[in-house]
């Protein structure tokens, strides 16, 4: 709190408005706002740009350092609280466009547990500012069902600018327009569906930390929205990507919040995205039976799933994702004998215009044949893979067929193992515009 009273002063013995000062070190005024009401915490960036600013010779940077209680510190945006408004609006466009916090384990789980006991809090209607309706969100909706549909075809290197640009003009929207308390609820999960998307591209790619403020910051503004289902799919996705790169525990215990959350008021579909993360959690650690037991549970939930019923953000959901998650489990426990058979049925039917998973799901292939020592099929998998994932921007397809790679390199003298080989370092070469040595 300090370091906000401290800004406010010096900005003002500047004689400097709240915009004056954005438009020096190029934050939004209202992140400038927030911080000097001590609602934000200042990032070490931002302190920077503020201290150099207004000429204060490192004081700002040396209360920002006292006052911080880690990077991962996040906006206070509060679930409990009984009315949602434009300082709340303000907040969340901070946590979803700005770069002044990262999120950390103990952000995720406070914002979980928020989540699973708060009531959703009433909107306020806002009543300065141009004035929007119902058509103009339904404008919104349709626009993140379109970049949805695209991030099939392209990777998160190509649409991440795009989606987060999409998502700054839709949150600047929400903090500056009026509307009624009903079009504000429908904006606010509008715009969780929006960072749904975000989260997902941003992941995908590379950007773990961007995705994760992407999904926090969804899970608050589909909670004011009165969205528990998709409240609970955004958590599902950080649960999922937790998984992947960070401490499979922790990818546990917010599936499983997840999973809880999405008993209210969810679809059949939306119940199986969520339980298959939880199976994913649960196989990156190690837990055979009790991924076993979830794996069971989609199986029957997908018996229920109809399709005009679900959410625009379930509408990939089939028979064969079902499967080839599940093989995706089984690889990752070393099941070879259950996984193959799921990955090569579904993978025989996946159309290569999807070329990002298309390749993801040929790497789990390929280190089921690697457990099961078919050293030979699961080189021409990885050779499958490594061809597709140079058609898309997606680091996280490049790096699974990295993770390939190592786990092939102990063969390295079997004639596909070393065909793989010398493909990947041409084409690695080529993309770095490099010649490679023969």
């Amino acid at each position: 709190m300090r370091f906000g009273i401290e800004l406010r002063g010096r900005r003002r013995a500047a004689a400097l408005s709240q915009q004056d000062l954005a438009d020096l070190i190029h934050y939004d005024r209202s992140l400038i706002s927030l911080v000097e009401n001590g609602r934000v915490p200042p990032s070490d960036a931002f302190a920077m740009y503020c201290d150099q600013a207004l000429r204060a010779g490192g004081a700002l940077i040396d209360l920002a350092s006292g006052e911080q209680t880690g990077r991962g510190s996040a906006p206070s945006l509060r679930m409990s609280h009984p009315a949602w408004d434009r300082d709340d609006t303000a907040a969340l466009a901070a946590m979803l466009c700005g770069d002044a916090v990262l999120m950390d384990r103990e952000t995720a789980r406070r914002v979980a547990h928020e989540w699973l006991v708060s009531d959703p809090p009433q909107v306020v209607e806002l009543r300065s500012g141009r004035r929007i309706g119902a058509e103009l969100v339904a404008t919104v909706q349709r626009r993140t069902a379109r970049l949805r549909r695209l991030d099939d075809h392209l990777g998160g290197g190509d649409l991440l600018d795009t989606v987060a640009g999409e998502l700054a003009a839709t949150v600047s929207l929400a903090r500056e327009a009026s509307y009624t308390e009903a079009v504000g609820r429908t904006l606010l999960a509008a715009i969780a569906d929006l960072a749904q998307v975000a989260g997902w591209v941003a992941s995908d790619a590379g950007a773990h930390d961007v995705a994760a403020r992407f999904y926090l910051g969804g899970v608050h503004a589909a909670h004011a929205g009165g969205d528990p289902a998709l409240a609970a799919n955004l958590l599902s996705l950080l649960a999922y990507q937790t998984a992947s790169v960070g401490d499979p525990r922790d990818a546990v215990l917010l599936a499983r919040s997840a999973h809880r959350g999405a008993r209210q008021r969810a679809t059949a579909g939306a119940r199986v995205l969520v339980a298959e993360r939880v199976a994913w959690a649960h196989a990156r650690a190690g837990q055979r039976a009790r991924c076993d037991r979830v794996l069971g549970e989609v199986d029957e939930l997908f018996e229920g799933v109809r399709p005009d019923d679900e959410p625009d953000w379930a509408y990939w959901l089939t028979r064969d994702e079902i499967d080839i998650m599940a093989g995706r489990c089984y690889a990752e426990l070393e099941r070879p004998i259950r996984a193959v058979p799921l990955l090569e049925s579904a993978l025989g039917r996946y159309q290569n215009d999807s070329a990002r998973e298309a390749s993801l799901y040929a790497t789990w292939l390929a280190d089921s044949y690697i457990t099961a020592r078919e050293i030979e099929q699961a080189a021409e998998v990885a050779s499958r893979a490594l061809d597709l994932s140079t058609t898309v921007s997606s680091t996280r397809s490049r790096d699974r067929v990295a993770a390939v790679r190592t786990r092939l390199r102990p063969y390295r003298n079997a004639p596909a193992v070393r065909s793989f080989e010398e493909r990947y370092r041409a084409m690695a070469g080529a993309a770095n515009g490099e010649r490679t040595r023969p």
